[in-house]
Order: structure tokens, then C-alpha cells, then sequence
């Protein structure tokens, strides 16, 4: 695999400790100008307390405070404000909790957003996880044990909507006839669709994998290891050449923690309390994640090229935005520079 490029998008704070909108476009800004491929939000629409202080998708542990608000910014309207503020970036929401979205909405939502970004939006979908989302299932009255087939069929049904002028659907949950939705999708053939989906464990999701196999322009998972990604990876594969589809054509990412600095052992120290809160054990977070100094995380990041990944989602842990932004230059400088 040497040679091949390896991309690298960062985690906007759109929800956790320091999620605002000022920090959200000027984290936004920041990356665009030190040419990272692109920037991401996540997506749920209930989001408690509680899910505040366990659940840091952004910022870490230590940033947070007893008297912060949840907030967590709706990830479609931040991409757009997004958008105004930038020029190049490309836009990604990892991931959208599909089943919770009425299809045809969604759809003229999204594409107006490809539409009005000049085409730089990617939308990576799941059916939801039972630890998070069951809560929001319930709130918006959706079948939770549908959630599977529901994905699948509103994957389609959106495709439809997007390339048809007078698009027609019949399926288990969706049927529409002759709906004229404009704008159409800037980006060609489509907006990439990437998959995601809860681990087992933080194990591979085989149903994830059918599904990128089957519909997927790419693969999402969270925190797997080089080998994991390489057993995903080849059945991805095997299943898309199934269904007469290309499997070079599919991108393979991963969503990864990083803590980078220049000391191996200060890298670590900022990263302990946020992988303690998130995973088993400190160890199998910092198997699982991108945590040392410049030479640690390339020779981190070219085992996982090596297995076949082509995308990175990063999502620093940093106590501020001036952390924030030390960790992104040296990452740009001393790692990113290796990979393309």
C-alpha cells in the first residue's frame, strides 16, 4: 500500500465541553487553512446531561464543568453555517441516525446543502445503537427493532429523490409517487453515502459491512485496529464484487481519538481521563486510538494504510482551543505531510 493517499477530516465542536458556534466555525476555519481533507459534526436529537459528561466527542474530559449546558448543535444546520464560513473543506456528518429522519425531508434538506456548499458534503448514516439512540426512537415514535431495514430502505429512497426529476418509491415503510424535489445534488454521481454503526464491543459490525458492501460509498466504524480494519475491509469487498459493484470505488475510514505532541509521555497524559471514560481500559484505548508524539501516530497511521484505509476522522482531545489548534499544525506538519 505505499503510496496510496491517506485523507484526514477533524471532529468539529458541535456538542461537548466547548461546544459553541464561535468555536465550532472558528475550529472550521483553522482546519480549512491547514488543508485538511475535511471537517465533522455527529448527530442526535435528544442529548442529556448525563450523555454530556460520558459521551465527549469533542474537547475531553478535563474541559468539563459542572455548570455546562448539553448542547449539542443539530449537525445539517451546522454544516451549513459551516459552509458560509468556508470556502474548500469538505463537510461530513458522522453519522446521521437515519431511521429518526422522514426520507423525503431529509432529502431536500441534504441536497440543498450539497447545493448551497458548491457540492462538499458527506453523509454517513446509521441505524442507531441501543446504549444511545433507543431514547430517541421512542421520543420521535419509530420502531426501534426496525431500525435495520428502515436504513436500508431510506437509503434508497433518498438515492431515488436525488436523481430523479419526478422520483417514485414503493417500499415496506416508504412509498411516494411523482415527488419533484429541487434542488438536485451538486456533487457527481451523488453525495457519498458512507456507513457506520455500533461496535460490538468496539468489534467489527457485520451488518455495517453488508450494508457498505451492498450500498455503502464508504465505511465509518469508530476505534478499530489496523487488523480489524483489514478483516472489514476484504469482506467489504468480497460482498461489493457479490453485487457487481467496485470495491476501489468504496472508501474505508475509521474514527480515531488523537493526542499528538511533541513528548510521548505528555501525549499520553492528556489522553488517560478521556479514553478512561470511553473504553475498557486505558490500554485498549490507547491500542484503539492515536496517542504520542509525530513518529508513534505515522508509524500508527501507515499500518492502518497498509490494511487498507484510505480516510481518517480525527477527534483531538484537547482541553481548549489553543491545544486544539497545536495539536492540528503539528499533526499537519510533521504527519498529515507523509501521507499524501
Amino acid at each position: 500500500m505505499l503510496g496510496v493517499r491517506l485523507d484526514f477530516g477533524v471532529r468539529l465542536p458541535n456538542s461537548g465541553p466547548l461546544a459553541n458556534p464561535s468555536n465550532i466555525v472558528e475550529t472550521a476555519r483553522h482546519v480549512e487553512k491547514l488543508k485538511y481533507h475535511s471537517v465533522w459534526v455527529h448527530d442526535h436529537i435528544i442529548w442529556s446531561s448525563k450523555l454530556h459528561g460520558h459521551h465527549i466527542s469533542a474537547g475531553s474530559k478535563e474541559a468539563l464543568t459542572s455548570d455546562q449546558k448539553p448542547n449539542f448543535y443539530e449537525s445539517l444546520t451546522t454544516l451549513a453555517v459551516v459552509a458560509g464560513a468556508t470556502n474548500a473543506v469538505k463537510l461530513g456528518v458522522a453519522v446521521i441516525v437515519l431511521p429518526l429522519r422522514n426520507p423525503l425531508v431529509f432529502a431536500k434538506q441534504t441536497s440543498t446543502l450539497d447545493a448551497l456548499s458548491g457540492g462538499r458534503f458527506l453523509l454517513g448514516v446509521s441505524p442507531g445503537s441501543p446504549s444511545v439512540t433507543k431514547p430517541e426512537f421512542e421520543a420521535v415514535n419509530v420502531d426501534f427493532e426496525f431500525r435495520a431495514e428502515l436504513t436500508d430502505e431510506y437509503i434508497r429512497a433518498i438515492r431515488e429523490i436525488w436523481s430523479s426529476e419526478s422520483a417514485s418509491f414503493e417500499g415496506k415503510f416508504v412509498q411516494f409517487k411523482n415527488a419533484s424535489i429541487f434542488p438536485k445534488p451538486v456533487s457527481r454521481p451523488s453525495i457519498p453515502i458512507w456507513i457506520g454503526g455500533p461496535q460490538n464491543k468496539l468489534n467489527l459490525s457485520a451488518p455495517a459491512i453488508a450494508r457498505t458492501g451492498r450500498l455503502g460509498d464508504g465505511w465509518l466504524p469508530a476505534y478499530l485496529t489496523a487488523d480489524e480494519i483489514r478483516r472489514g475491509s476484504k469482506e467489504i469487498q468480497k460482498i461489493a464484487k457479490a453485487q457487481g459493484r467496485s470495491p476501489d470505488s468504496i472508501t474505508i475510514g475509521n474514527e480515531l481519538f488523537v493526542c499528538i505532541d511533541d513528548d510521548s509521555e505528555l501525549a499520553r497524559t492528556g489522553a488517560v481521563s478521556t479514553l478512561k471514560e470511553s473504553f475498557p481500559s486505558i490500554e485498549d484505548g490507547l491500542n484503539r486510538n492515536l496517542v504520542g508524539n509525530p513518529r508513534e501516530v505515522r508509524e500508527a497511521l501507515s499500518k492502518y494504510r497498509d490494511a487498507g484505509a484510505t480516510f481518517m476522522e480525527l477527534k483531538f482531545i484537547y482541553r481548549d482551543l489553543d491545544s486544539l489548534r497545536r495539536m492540528m499544525m503539528l499533526f499537519a506538519d510533521q504527519v498529515m505531510s507523509e501521507f499524501r
